[in-house]
């Protein structure tokens, strides 16, 4: 056997959590963060192992993604590729300073990107993401040359099995088989929770499998290529968050249980307990069998069997104290079930009890009182002190200080990504609604993440009584597990209810605006987009943007950041109509995108709609609501600018008056909406127009309004009954569910006219798992009783 892994180098740099990282050679790797940046680090003294580390790529949001291409003819230094909460994929030349452009920059996601993989020859990558969508890329023509379709959730994983075969890990638990062109061969199901990862297995693999695959379910499955499963590795208590592969077939994972573990023939040989909540990534080195890890402590972490490329004793023995310290929360020590350490084993069973598997965990109760946690190493027969277990803030066993005041409850809320949480205190003597108007109030945040607050709140501490312990976390314990595998502690989203418990949440009143997107990095795109189409002879000198144009477009990024009123320009706003309607569709996306977010602008509606044709007549031209398109951003984004004309009384009026053609042009998305994106634009479209009806327009007209009403409710209604997933998202089921209580204010008869269809529509919603969140479920029942 060979002799166990051992710290080689500690990699520290990144301020931010390390997602993902690669080890192609022995003299580099590649590491992605939550910091923005990516970065290489290259081997500069071998004994000990030092790198040094330069940023390969400067990003203004979270990556999730990073992979690598080595040199060819066409790239002497090779690629490198990333991406993540910009919907960007980046490709870079190695080597190239990161205040340099790109190499190129493939847009087409509509949401987090959170994979990426090189083909064996480095000429295209496949990429994966929240919109459940992923997307084979030519990375010189900057094109998408399959979209690998199907995914009833987000896309976690990807892998290029060979040159003809791609594989994708979905949150719908089911793994697919494609060829490189994006024809389905196959779905491998077997796993009970979201997929996450592979690592492709050499031919001869002792287990005869082809590839593994982990998750949510904690279990580490191999598979041959046609579905059959060789074999299940089972130790990891946690989600596995990554695989790689050894060079002699030892399978490598890593794990939110803090741990690193090495299988062979079946069974865990070793594990490598870190100091740190998750260990994202890991990855293997071909030329050494060295393995890296990235993790939640901004770390990174190289791991070698040759003692010569091993760190020194003093530097292992350091982590190895650092994982000794490790405080664990006592209801993570006992996955979520009461601890009662009075019935653990004294420190007499360390020599006494032999463990069964490497990993197994053992709590001993030391003499002191307290609790201390030990895993088994089957290659030194004994047990690895990896840390204390702890009581206090967040196990719920005591009280927690904030502000100098006790509380039974300390919550962390991510309001945003990339910042320290906030930390929301709560007593049970207290409302909710009390303590989430408090939190709001104190940390200046608006009042649309009221009543998910409070729902999070009660969620959270369901069963608590005074004088008894909370039993609460800073985190959500582990067996509250977010379906789609979003890992994210609770982060308020935007589903625009703002009521309290108590008062009604419908009819709505507000309108909602959808502001998402870089639109400095899509006016880069265009910038470069124009260059290349008018080399290509793809567009003619007059569909090529003019220098003046260009110039014009610089000052936007700065515009923008007005999010209420951009004040866009004429030639602005002509000079993106001329690239979203006259250049090839796939190249219109970054200038449809910009359009989206200047419609809230009173000014954009002037320029765009002051003469015989209105914006949403020019979008119809356009084709850019056209369902047989080759992107799905398209409509994407041109629904985002529908629902933002709402921002603004000249935009309502623009909504009002073509009110008929813009919900044609978007209605044969509500039967089949292509991602989670489209889906959330066409409820807050729906809900708008919602708002706007039951406020008066059109003005005087009541049998017009009424009319209108119907033909929306039925859109509406055939949006909460189809079948696809992303329409049952929470979001989007509350928005479309709010749009139709909203209409119901319309009136006594028209409600009644309408009873029947809607109380089967809302029967059609209630199997939705997302119409039992506690926000949701109280709005149906509104719904109900106003028909009543």
């Amino acid at each position: 056997m060979a002799s166990d892994f051992k710290l080689s180098a500690t990699l520290r740099g990144h301020e931010e959590d390390v997602r993902a990282v690669v080890f192609p050679t022995r003299q580099a790797i590649f590491s992605a963060s939550r910091d923005n940046t990516v970065r290489q680090w290259n081997l500069v003294s071998p004994k000990p192992p030092t790198y040094d580390d330069t940023i390969a790529l400067q990003g203004s949001n979270w990556f999730n993604g990073v992979t690598y291409a080595p040199p060819s003819k066409e790239h002497p230094t090779g690629l490198v590729a990333a991406g993540g909460r910009e919907t960007l994929v980046f490709v870079k030349q190695v080597g190239q300073p990161p205040e340099e452009d790109t190499h190129r920059m493939l847009i087409g996601h509509a949401g987090n990107i959170t994979c990426v993989a090189f083909t064996e020859d480095g000429n295209k990558v496949i990429s994966g993401g929240w919109d459940s969508q992923a997307f084979v890329w030519d990375v010189e023509t900057a094109s998408v040359t399959a979209a690998l379709e199907g995914h009833g959730g987000p896309v976690w994983g990807v892998m290029v099995y060979d040159s003809k075969l791609v594989l994708t890990a979905c949150a719908d638990k089911i793994i697919r088989v494609f060829d490189i062109n994006g024809k389905t061969l196959g779905a491998i199901k077997g796993h009970t929770d979201v997929v996450r990862c592979f690592c492709k297995l050499p031919s001869g693999h002792w287990s005869g499998a082809a590839f593994a695959s982990a998750g949510n379910d904690e279990v580490i499955r191999l598979w041959t290529l046609e579905g059959q499963q060789m074999g299940e590795l089972e130790g990891h208590n946690a989600y596995i968050y990554n695989l790689a592969i050894l060079p002699n077939g030892d399978i490598v994972s890593s794990s939110e249980d803090r741990t690193v573990r090495i299988w062979r023939d079946g069974k865990c040989i070793q594990t490598i307990t870190h100091p740190a909540i998750s260990i994202w990534t890991v990855a293997a080195c071909p030329e050494t069998g060295d393995i890296v890890s990235g993790a939640s402590d901004n770390i990174i972490r190289v791991f070698s069997r040759d003692p010569e490329r091993q760190a020194d004793a003093e530097t292992i023995k350091s982590f190895e104290e650092s994982n000794r310290m490790y405080a664990i929360p006592a209801e993570t020590a006992s996955q979520g079930q009461p601890f009662e350490k009075e019935n653990l084993p004294g420190p007499d069973a360390l020599q006494t009890q032999v463990g069964s598997k490497d990993g197994q965990q053992l709590f001993i109760r030391e003499h002191d009182g307290s609790v201390t946690a030990h895993l088994w190493s089957t290659s030194t027969n004994q047990w690895n002190l990896i840390g204390t277990v702890v009581s206090g803030e967040g196990t719920g066993a005591s009280k927690k200080t904030h502000n100098g005041k006790e509380y039974d409850f300390m919550f962390d809320i991510d309001i945003e990504d990339g910042k320290p949480p906030l930390k929301l205190p709560y007593n049970l003597t207290e409302s909710p609604w009390d303590a989430a108007r408090k939190f709001l109030e104190a940390n200046e945040l608006p009042f649309s993440y009221y009543e998910q607050v409070a729902n999070w709140i009660s969620d959270n501490t369901k069963g608590a009584r005074l004088g008894q312990d909370s039993g609460s976390a800073n985190q959500p314990p582990p067996h509250v597990r977010d379906p789609w595998g979003t890992e994210r502690r609770y982060r308020p989203g935007d589903v625009g209810s703002s009521s309290v418990s108590g008062q009604r949440k419908i009819p709505q009143k507000t309108y909602l605006d959808i502001i998402e997107g870089n639109p400095g990095n899509a006016l880069n795109i265009i910038s470069q987009k124009t260059e290349e189409l008018s080399k290509s002879g793809s567009i003619t000198p007059e569909q090529a943007l003019q220098p003046d144009e260009l110039a014009a477009l610089k000052a936007l990024p700065t515009q923008l950041q007005n999010k209420q009123d951009p004040h866009p320009t004429e030639p602005q706003v002509s000079a993106l109509l001329k690239v979203a309607s006259q250049w090839p569709r796939k190249s219109r996306v970054p200038a449809v995108g910009v359009l989206a977010l200047l419609a809230v602008s009173p000014s954009f509606v002037s320029t765009t709609s002051a003469g015989e044709t209105t914006i949403v007549e020019t979008l119809g031209a356009a084709g850019l609501l056209d369902p047989l398109q080759e992107t799905a951003n398209n409509v994407v984004h041109s629904i985002r600018l529908l629902v933002n004309l709402f921002k603004s009384d000249s935009g309502r009026l623009i909504a009002d008056g073509t009110y008929d053609a813009a919900l044609k042009l978007v209605r044969p998305f509500a039967a089949q909406p292509e991602s989670p994106a489209q889906a959330k634009a066409l409820a807050t479209l729906y809900l708008n127009y919602a708002v706007l009806l039951t406020s008066g327009a059109p003005s005087g007209e009541a049998a017009l309004r009424e009319a209108r009403a119907t033909t929306l409710l039925t859109d509406i209604a055939t949006l909460l009954e189809c079948e696809s997933p992303h329409a049952g998202e929470a979001d989007v089921l509350y928005r479309t569910l709010a749009a139709l209580g909203t209409l119901l204010s319309l009136g006594d008869d028209f409600r009644q006219s309408l009873k029947s269809g809607v109380s089967g529509t809302l029967h059609f919603v209630s199997v939705k798992p997302s119409s039992q969140l506690p926000n949701t479920k109280e709005l149906i029942q509104e719904i109900r009783d106003e028909l009543r």
